[in-house]
Parts: C-alpha cells; sequence; structure tokens
C-alpha cells in the first residue's frame, strides 16, 4: 500500500469523528431541549439531563475568610483537606489522601473511617477545640434534598461498598460524627463536585455562570432561574447552581447519529450498557481507549507499524490518558510518542507512525471538545445573559492546553453573536469550592463571626 493510499484510509477511518457545524447545532438543540426536560417536574424522571438543583444562590466575592474542612471520596482514595481562606482569593492548604482499606465493604465502615481520618488532620493542626464547618464533595450523582442531605444515586469505584447508593449520604456522615464524641467539627454542606469546581472558578473570576468538568467523568452545572426549575419553593433568592449531570445525556439514543464502530465495540462490553453516553464520547478513559482501538484497526490494515503489533498493545486499557497528554502536549511530540510507543513493545516507530499516532489521538479528542461545546452553548442559551464564564476543571482540562483551544475554536462556530463568553480555569484542588461555600452558607446564616479565623 502506498503512502498516499494509507493517508486516505486513515482519513476514512477518522472522519466518523468529526463533527460537522450543521451537527453540533442539532447536538446543541437537543441538550437544550433536554435541559428543559429536566427541570420540569412533569418530564424530570424521564429526563436524560435532570438538572438536579443544588440549593447554592450566593456567588463568592473572593474576599471569604475562615478555617473549613473539606473530603472527598473518589476512586479508591479518601481526601481530607483543611482550607483557610484569607480573603483576597488566598489560602493555606493542608492534606491528606488515604486508600481506603480493602477491609471496608459497608458504608457505616467507610464514614467511620472518614471521620477518623479528619479527626487526626485537625489534631495534626492543634485545632481540635475549633467548630470547624465541614463539606462532604463526591463526584457522582446526587438528588440534593437540602444543604446537608443528598441522596447518592450512583457509586461507582473499583471497591465494592454496600449501603451507598440510594441512600443520604449526608445523614450517614452526621451518624458517624454523632458515634465520635470528641470530635467538634460540624456538617454544613454536602455537594457535588460540579459545585465544588463552580464555586472555586467563581471565587477568582466574576460573571462565571456554568462549571465543566472533563475527566475521569464528566459532568457540567450552570446558573439557572428558580422560577425554571419546577421542583424548587420557598427559596430566599431568584437564581439557583443546577447540577445538570451531563454525561447521561444521550441514553435515549440522540448521539446514535455519532456512534463509530469503535463506540460500539466500546458499548458491547460496557458495565452501563446505553448509559453516560455523553461521558462515554467525551471523557479521559474514553478518548484513551478509542485511541487504541483505531490504532489496533489501522495496525491490522497495514496504515501503520508496516502491519505489526505486539501482545502489550492489543490489551485494553494499555493506553491510558496520559499517552493522549503527553503525544499532543509534549513540545517534541516525535520523541514522545517514540518513547511511549517503546514502552508497548513498538521499537524505531517511523516519523509517519508517529505522525498518524497524533493524528488519530487529535481526532478522537477534538470529538469530545465538539460535545462539551455544543452542551456549553446549549447552557449560555439557557442563561440567556450577553457575556459570561464558564469554569473548566477535571483532567483534560487541567492537563491539555490545547483542549481549550479546541473547545473555544467550536463555540465561536455556532455561538449567536449576541453573546460573548470566557473560559476560565477553576483549579478545584480536591475540593477548595467546598470550603468556598461553606463560607457562604454560613454567611448567610449569620454564624460566620463565630469562626476563629487567627
Amino acid at each position: 500500500m502506498s503512502s498516499s493510499t494509507e493517508e486516505a484510509r486513515l482519513n476514512e477511518i477518522l472522519i466518523p469523528f468529526e463533527i460537522t457545524k450543521d451537527e453540533m447545532v442539532k447536538i446543541k438543540d437537543l441538550i437544550l431541549k433536554e435541559l428543559k426536560l429536566g427541570l420540569s417536574r412533569d418530564t424530570h424522571n424521564t429526563a436524560n439531563t435532570k438538572c438536579y438543583p443544588t440549593f447554592i444562590q450566593s456567588y463568592p466575592s473572593g474576599c471569604e475568610h475562615g478555617m473549613f474542612l473539606v473530603t472527598t471520596i473518589y476512586a479508591v482514595k479518601v481526601h481530607v483537606l483543611f482550607f483557610h481562606l484569607k480573603g483576597e482569593n488566598d489560602y493555606r492548604l493542608d492534606e491528606e489522601s488515604s486508600d481506603i482499606p480493602e477491609g471496608i465493604h459497608q458504608a457505616v465502615e467507610l464514614f467511620d473511617f472518614i471521620v477518623e481520618k479528619l479527626h487526626k488532620l485537625v489534631k495534626s493542626l492543634n485545632l481540635e477545640r475549633e467548630p470547624l464547618p465541614l463539606t462532604l464533595v463526591l463526584p457522582y450523582p446526587l438528588l440534593q434534598i437540602n444543604l446537608t442531605s443528598a441522596i447518592l444515586l450512583k457509586f461507582t469505584t473499583k471497591l465494592k461498598i454496600a449501603g451507598m447508593e440510594n441512600k443520604d449520604v449526608g445523614q450517614m456522615m452526621k451518624e458517624s460524627m454523632r458515634r465520635h464524641p470528641n470530635i467538634r467539627f460540624e456538617l454544613t454542606a454536602v455537594i457535588n463536585d460540579v459545585t465544588s469546581a463552580f464555586m472555586s472558578a467563581a471565587w477568582r473570576h466574576k460573571n462565571v455562570r456554568i462549571s465543566f468538568i472533563v475527566g475521569a467523568a464528566t459532568n457540567a452545572g450552570y446558573w439557572e432561574k428558580v422560577s425554571n426549575i419546577a421542583s424548587v419553593i420557598n427559596v430566599r433568592k431568584p437564581e439557583m447552581l443546577v447540577n445538570t449531570d451531563i454525561g447521561e445525556f444521550g441514553s435515549s439514543g440522540q448521539l446514535e447519529f455519532l456512534a463509530t464502530e469503535f463506540d460500539e465495540a466500546l458499548e458491547k462490553i460496557s458495565s452501563n450498557k446505553g448509559q453516560n453516553i455523553f461521558e462515554k464520547m467525551a471523557s479521559a478513559w474514553y478518548m484513551s481507549e478509542l485511541s487504541r482501538r483505531v490504532i489496533i484497526k489501522c495496525i491490522n490494515e497495514h496504515i501503520i507499524f508496516g502491519g505489526q503489533s505486539t501482545d502489550h498493545l492489543n490489551k485494553e486499557d494499555a493506553l491510558k490518558f496520559a499517552n493522549v497528554q503527553g503525544t499532543l502536549g509534549e513540545a517534541d511530540q516525535f520523541h514522545y510518542t517514540t518513547l511511549m510507543l517503546d514502552k508497548l513493545g513498538i521499537n524505531l516507530p517511523s516519523e509517519t507512525d508517529c505522525a498518524r499516532i497524533h493524528q488519530i489521538m487529535e481526532k478522537v479528542v477534538t470529538r469530545s471538545a465538539s460535545l462539551v461545546a455544543a452542551a456549553i452553548v446549549a447552557m449560555i442559551e439557557e442563561i440567556d445573559e450577553p457575556d459570561i464564564k464558564i469554569g473548566l476543571d477535571g483532567e483534560v482540562c487541567n492537563s491539555l492546553p490545547l483542549y481549550h483551544n479546541m473547545i473555544k475554536s467550536k463555540i465561536d462556530s455556532i455561538l449567536k453573536p449576541q453573546y460573548t463568553y470566557e473560559l476560565v480555569e477553576a483549579n478545584d484542588e480536591h475540593g477548595r469550592g467546598g470550603a468556598i461555600t461553606a463560607s457562604l452558607i454560613l454567611q448567610e446564616d449569620y454564624i460566620y463571626e463565630k469562626f476563629n479565623t487567627a
């Protein structure tokens, strides 16, 4: 096969990953429709994008101050953090991360473990006598009942822990705290990670109205009029942050027209078939695994590596998102790609081979950026304000600078001229937004002055 023939065939394989301008507008309109379904009382339960109210109704000023605890449960780890907000966007952070012991199998055991870790952190900081506010930040879908009570709708980790899903995690946390009478910290909020990311972005930037996380999971939140949220009554202010659970979009078939043969192959082996379709086309793990499967097809068709593969490369999950990030982000891309392929058993690839690996990964990542851009434009139109900022967070956004440029280019291609926007970094650091959220809650309840902020 000649080089030009190989190149033409590679382009044929990659064309299905391209999303045209007209298709982006179609996706945007479908998401906008789904947001409205998710807000309505009559259609909320059947909507893909359910738009859960967060009960967060205030923006940070950047001048918040005080001492706060935050904890997150993520994958197989628990992160416990102490934030001392010092005003003027300044803060001190102390944190400890611990693997969740393999012997923990019940929710009650997990929350006792978290409380013990928090107590250990507080003790190490000589703050045992302080009634520190605590925020629980979870990167999982939550049905918020109020600021300290939330039903955990889906708990996806490598650990099997019973008694978490469809339970009030705020109540479980409080019960565990009551079992430890020596502690003085108090649960102030239970929030989703997209709420925390929103607060982190809004703390540093005015006019943030949307937060978007693209990492191992994908989610987004935006600022909505309370009059549009049918499930909310008797609240103080006219607007509220809404958690969209955008990763679930497409579970009614709205994105079937975008599915490639590689998406379909992954869906056949998926543990959650028919769910999280948007996330499966946009998030970090899928970027790397889809890229690997395209590479394997190109090897089988003698487009790269002279048709020679390796046992390592043929294994699912052989490519990590870090490989995608390095291939697309390193200044000396040929050098990085050569080293990456060498670890996978591919020796001395040609420059053409490396360039084609780059082309494959770029195409997969660009599709993700197109989907995220379409969702952002849908939220901009729903908010309907002339000038807003969008806070971006998550592994993909934080480690792949060109991803911002891709999103911006795609937004610009379909955004109506009456709207202007800016993409900003949220930099949530495991939950800084949780501390900011607690500060706002305490300010509103006139409790704030009671805390020692020395």
